[in-house]
Order: structure tokens, then C-alpha cells, then sequence
């Protein structure tokens, strides 16, 4: 039987091989460093009043000539109005109101009531109903 000489250990092949398995521990150690970083970035943010919190705001006109931003927070039941100053170049506080308890009310100081929007409804109903011989899906014409 004849034996084929094999090559040597310390071969370009060899070399390249750990070459790249050092590359790739580089490359974990960084991915596990920026993970290490991200979590720490996230408990600091926690700790904001308004962290995990959507807090909407939306730009719009407060008077004539004055502009400003109203926040609406939907977990606390909140909204807030600014009014950008421009002379001063700051934000005032205009009002601020809890209104948890102001969606609870079915019918304050609305023309017309909630119940008449209901029987038109209701009425719109029985006249476009199959049985009361009315198309499906008919609608009245406006003012009706």
C-alpha cells in the first residue's frame, strides 16, 4: 500500500480557516456589546414619566395668528394645549383637562340629541327594510 505524503499543518489553508473563525468571534463579541448597550438604553428610558406611553401630538391653529400643539395621552385620559410664542420663542401652557369622565356622558349640550339621531335611524331603518317594502341598502334623499 502506498501513503500519500500529507501537507503540512501550518498550510495557507489552515491559516485562512482560523483567520475567519477569529473574524467571526469579532464579530459576536460586537453584536453581544451592542446588545449589552441596547438593554442598558432601554432600562434608562423606563424610567421616563412617559416611557411605554403613546402620547400623540398634533400641530393646529389656536388663534388668528398663533400656532401651537395639542397632546393627547390615551392612557391617562389627557389632553393638553400649547400655544407657541413667537416673540419669546417658547411654549405656554394654555389648558390642561382629564376628560376620563367627560366620555362617559352620553348627550351634554349637543342639538340635535343622541336619541333623535336614533330614531331617524331607526326610522331610516323601517322605511328601507325588504319587509316594509323598501330597497336594501336605499338610502332617503337629504332632509328627509
Amino acid at each position: 500500500m502506498v501513503e500519500v505524503p500529507s501537507k503540512s499543518r501550518g498550510g495557507p489553508l489552515r491559516a485562512a480557516k482560523w483567520l475567519i473563525v477569529a473574524a467571526l468571534g469579532g464579530v459576536a463579541a460586537l453584536l453581544l456589546t451592542e446588545l449589552a448597550l441596547s438593554a442598558s438604553a432601554v432600562e434608562a428610558q423606563s424610567e421616563s414619566p412617559l416611557a411605554g406611553r403613546n402620547v400623540i401630538a398634533v400641530p393646529g391653529q389656536i388663534t388668528r395668528d398663533s400656532y401651537g400643539v395639542y397632546l393627547v395621552d390615551p392612557e391617562k385620559g389627557t389632553i393638553c394645549v400649547y400655544q407657541y410664542l413667537v416673540t419669546a420663542k417658547s411654549l405656554r401652557l394654555l389648558a390642561s383637562r382629564n376628560y376620563v369622565f367627560d366620555v362617559q356622558l352620553d348627550d351634554y349640550n349637543t342639538q340635535p340629541p343622541p336619541r333623535q339621531i336614533k330614531e331617524l335611524v331607526e326610522q331610516q331603518r323601517r322605511l328601507t327594510s325588504p319587509a316594509a317594502g323598501g330597497e336594501a341598502g336605499t338610502t332617503l334623499p337629504a332632509g328627509s
